[in-house]
């Protein structure tokens, strides 16, 4: 009869151990990842029987004033931004393609959906996401005359509107944001562009032909109007959104929620050869809002 060392059985009994917690550590993460999806069951499905209000539409196009000063009229709480997901970028790309779902996005940053009124100009172009996770949401949609948009765009990033190509790594701005590099580029919404001005102003028509596609769907704003009379436009959208005014936020209407741009009264000399993708892309859509 062969009878193993001490050596022999110590090493037999440390292989053994290393299953046993091999094992252990495989149910363990299957527990988890059950309690998880559980969970974000749970999460989804209480989320969507809220009645949110959607602050849409592209960057710099006023947004933020709008949502702020709504939120401060109707004492209703707001996420300005889901800034946790701006250091996860690419997510937009997983989702566009189905590596990732919207509910997994949602559930990630479900304390911001929580919330009554949500501007993010992010999502306008999940618009039917949306739909389909809160059935009972309301949306706004906001624009703003598309050379005047594009232009806000590119005094925030700091960059010209008539370079023939752009090399992200030699404008600080963009260098520095992930988020602000796939917003000048359309490629990961299905049009290959050939300048940033391109992207841009593909990017307004998409959110145009989102609206013109569902328009029975959305309360529409023109960020012109709204500067013309802040007061007056904040008071007509909370009653069209069935909300009531409960403060007065008069004092507010002035205040600078994003940085203020530079006034342009040439666009053919600010845009010069990149003003044609404007007029391609946005012209038939900015006639259809009165631009």
């Amino acid at each position: 009869m062969k009878i193993e060392s001490g050596a022999g059985l110590m090493k037999t009994s440390n292989s053994i151990s290393e299953r046993v917690v091999r094992k252990l550590g495989r149910a363990f993460s299957g527990i988890i990842k059950k309690i998880k999806a559980s969970h974000k069951k749970t999460v989804l499905e209480r989320l969507s029987k809220n009645e949110p209000i959607f602050i849409l539409g592209v960057q710099k196009s006023g947004t933020t004033a709008v949502a702020a000063l709504l939120s401060e009229a109707t004492r209703l709480p707001a996420t300005l931004d889901i800034i946790r997901s701006i250091k996860r970028p690419y997510s937009k790309i997983l989702r566009n393609y189905g590596i990732e779902d919207f509910g997994d996005y949602i559930y990630r940053y479900r304390r911001e959906f929580s919330r009554k009124i949500i501007k993010e100009p992010g999502l306008t172009f999940d618009y039917q996401d949306l739909r389909a996770y809160f059935p009972k949401a309301r949306f706004v949609i906001i624009f703003r005359e598309p050379k005047d948009n594009i232009r806000s765009i590119l005094d925030r990033l700091k960059v010209p509107g008539d370079l023939k190509k752009l090399n992200t790594q030699e404008w600080p701005e963009l260098n520095s944001s992930g988020a602000w590099r796939l917003n000048i580029d359309s490629s990961w919404l299905g049009h290959w562009p050939e300048s940033y001005v391109d992207s841009l102003a593909y990017r307004w028509q998409l959110s145009a032909q989102i609206y013109f596609k569902n328009i029975d769907d959305f309360v529409l704003l023109r960020y012109e109007d709204f500067c013309r009379d802040k007061t007056g436009k904040i008071t007509k959208l909370a009653e069209d959104l069935g909300l009531q005014v409960m403060t007065d936020f008069s004092d507010m209407v002035d205040s600078q929620f994003q940085p203020r741009g530079e006034r342009v009264e040439n666009y053919d000399f600010f845009y010069k050869e990149n003003m044609l993708y404007i007029d391609k892309h946005c012209s038939e859509y900015a006639k259809k809002l009165g631009y």
